[in-house]
């Protein structure tokens, strides 16, 4: 058997072919607008669930055995001889057997007349029916064994092939906004697949159960509209337990129905079990590289295509990508998917190298505070040195950016205080 081919997976392959995405890399556009995208405000939501159907086989086995038995009581149902004694007048007598002139000796009263010739006149005589009758014990306990049988494969048939899949397929919504220095581009996409119904073709590994219990299905419903039947439901239904006489308890067939009628009747489970399994939701580094391609494609033939548009220059600075928990998540994605070690030595290793760079950058930053420290000592002793008139200007903006940091209100503040310094200063030279 040939294997499936996965078309569309060649068709993104060619879409993304090595080449195409080499040219990429040195197209200026490519790379300006790929970083507006990357530094952009962007939100993407991306999910995907398939149902996970499997079927307890044993119900289905349990009818398929018991199924060749029934088909045989039904299509071979037990008869009686139904009588039916009743004395009417002679005039609407239909069968007048021996036993009719039996009762006739016996019943002298229902004679009008004596002949001289022997011959007797009656005025009412005994008429006896007889005919052909279903209605026994076990045929009634055919046809309620068929009803709740149809009943019992009708609910997990409906329920396994006609479950609804509002929760299933793929969705993916973005939402973007660019800002291109002289535009600002926001771009909206929502893409939905839904799978339709499932059809038996489509599962492939549930085909040979799936086609199983179609066939019961069909049989059973095929039964419960055949004549014996149709006639069997003007009799009253029997109930459990069943009344086991000599035909139900010696009869193979009927054994075996008395035996599909207790397991229906034991059966307490559902008989199928219906999942949804979901794809992981975090977004690799290749989606997010395909959704950017995407957007920046879209961008191109929409501007290709505007009669009136700006002309974009690219000579711009890069902006920094500041890393988010979203992006963080994508990179231990990768390696993990990436990664030939263990769950174990994998957390190990992340565990120890996140507490070594932690510990780096703590001394690094002790390190600098120190540094700045050390010339803000510096600073001071040459201020100290010098006369309060004769400080330079870049002197004193030294001063404030090392205590400071650049703040514009912490600034002000500080040539406060060094002017009211100064003011004190003065009146304390002119008091001397």
């Amino acid at each position: 058997m040939a294997e499936n081919t996965d078309y569309v997976h060649e068709t993104y392959l060619n879409m993304n072919r090595e080449d195409v995405q080499e040219r990429l890399k040195e197209d200026k556009f490519y790379n300006y607008f790929y970083n507006l995208l990357e530094t952009g405000s962007n939100y993407c939501k991306f999910s995907n669930a398939r149902l996970v159907k499997s079927i307890d086989e044993e119900w289905v086995t349990a009818i398929e055995d018991a199924m060749p038995s029934l088909h045989y009581v039904i299509t071979h149902p037990r008869k009686f001889i139904e009588e039916d004694r009743e004395v009417v007048n002679v005039a609407m007598a239909r069968n007048i057997t021996t036993e009719s002139i039996r009762h006739l000796l016996q019943h002298s009263d229902l004679i009008d007349e004596y002949k001289k010739d022997g011959t007797v006149i009656p005025n009412r005589i005994l008429n006896v029916y007889k005919e052909e009758s279903l209605n026994i014990y076990e045929n009634r306990f055919i046809c309620t064994l068929v009803a709740e049988l149809q009943y019992f494969v009708n609910k997990r048939f409906n329920m396994i092939f006609e479950a609804s899949k509002d929760e299933v397929g793929a969705f993916f919504e973005l939402q973007s906004r660019v800002d291109n220095y002289t535009e600002m581009i926001e771009y909206k996409l929502s893409v939905s697949i839904r799978e339709k119904q499932t059809d038996v073709n489509n599962e492939t590994e549930n085909t040979n159960i799936f086609a199983r219990i179609i066939k019961i299905h069909q049989q059973i419903n095929t039964l419960a509209s055949t004549e014996f039947i149709g006639t069997m439901r003007r009799y009253p239904a029997v109930s459990h337990p069943i009344v086991k006489t000599n035909v139900i308890g010696r009869n193979k067939d009927y054994k075996a129905c008395h035996k599909l009628w207790n397991f229906i009747h034991s059966y307490s489970r559902v008989g199928y079990k219906v999942n949804i399994v979901r794809q992981d939701p975090i977004i690799s580094r290749q989606f997010e590289r395909d959704i950017y391609n995407t957007m920046i494609r879209d961008y191109t033939i929409l501007h290709d295509n505007m009669e009136f548009h700006n002309d974009i220059s690219i000579e711009r600075p890069l902006k920094e990508k500041k890393m988010d928990v979203k992006q963080i998540r994508q990179f231990l994605d990768e390696i993990v998917r990436n990664t030939d070690l263990s769950d174990a030595n994998l957390r190990k290793l992340v565990v120890k190298e996140l507490t070594d760079i932690q510990s780096r950058r703590k001394a690094e930053l002790a390190e600098q505070e120190r540094i700045n420290r050390q010339k803000v000592k510096e600073i001071q002793k040459n201020h100290s040195k010098l006369p309060e008139d004769g400080m330079q200007e870049t002197e004193k903006n030294n001063i404030w950016s090392t205590k400071s940091g650049g703040n514009a209100g912490e600034r002000a503040k500080f040539m406060r205080q060094k002017r009211r310094e100064k003011l004190a200063a003065r009146k304390a030279k002119k008091k001397q």
